[in-house]
């Protein structure tokens, strides 16, 4: 079996433990893949190392080092060649994570197919007359910036305004999405098994904003007016940022592609949601 690993260098003990996961799989007989860019910093004997598309494409199965972001970023260039992710955590949080740092042995049932995967929607994000497209796994971010004052956002529907914000931005997630920014907006959780698009204003300047979860073939476009001297900026899953011109458009739907998360332990979604966010005290 081929597995790619991907190397978060930023966190402390991420070659410690990549050492002892090459170990682990190298026992097992897997052929281990890495990025030829942590080649000076990182040699493991016996490994392949190749352009990043390259390892994905080859592999059977990529497994991401590092925290959420790390795992994020791997779901979504797996997600282009529909391989599977295994997250470890090396970070602090790890809500998306497989494993643990101290949990290596499970490794093993990558090789007996004793792991379930998770299909999690993506968001396919574009700005109006703009190039480029952009996926999110968590959420597309309609904001102001640090310095700026409210900004007004329009939120359309298919084609049709239905709501207008005065707010310090909008944040629009997938159900996997919905225990990360939006949480912390005050939005509610959604099942990551559901498939659904969350919209949840940051900061209104009302009594009466909520959030609104809609169905997952609705077509969002969020529209910001921003006063003189004021900046909006669309960023998305907090890794890519854009300034927006005043009017452009930001149009948002459910991708046609769709990441694999690999899960080891047999948790449910709600014994994570304890673990990690609900009990955690640091």
């Amino acid at each position: 079996m081929k597995i790619a690993l991907l190397l978060n260098t930023d966190k402390p003990n991420c070659f410690t433990v990549a050492f002892e996961v090459c170990n682990h799989l190298k026992k097992l007989g897997a052929e281990i893949l890495l990025d030829q860019s942590v080649r000076n910093q990182f040699l493991a004997p016996d490994a392949h190392y190749m352009d990043f598309d390259s390892m994905i494409q080859d592999c059977q199965i990529l497994v991401a080092l590092g925290g959420d972001g790390t795992i994020l970023h791997a779901a979504k260039r797996a997600a282009i060649f529909h391989k599977p992710v295994l997250g470890v955590n090396v970070g602090r949080l790890g809500f998306m994570a497989g494993l643990e740092s101290n949990e290596l042995d499970r490794l093993s049932c990558l090789f007996s197919g004793d792991y379930m995967v998770d299909h999690r929607m993506l968001l396919q994000v574009t700005i109006e007359n703009q190039p480029g497209i952009y996926y999110a796994l968590n959420d597309a971010v309609v904001s102001k910036s640090s310095l700026s004052r409210i900004i007004d956002i329009d939120l359309a529907l298919d084609g049709k305004d239905i709501a207008s914000y005065r707010a310090d931005g909008m944040i629009v997630s997938t159900p996997t999405g919905s225990t990360a920014y939006s949480l912390s907006a005050g939005g509610p959780v959604v099942d990551p098994e559901m498939s659904g698009i969350l919209v949840t204003p940051i900061c209104p300047h009302s009594l009466f904003a909520r959030s609104i979860l809609f169905r997952d073939d609705k077509k969002i476009r969020l529209t910001a007016s921003c006063l003189s001297g004021t900046d909006a900026y669309l960023t998305v899953d907090g890794e890519q940022g854009r300034l927006l011109s005043p009017g452009d458009c930001v149009h948002i739907q459910k991708a046609e592609l769709e990441a694999s998360i690999l899960r080891i332990k047999r948790q449910a979604f709600y014994d994570v949601l304890n673990e990690k966010l609900i009990n955690r005290r640091s």
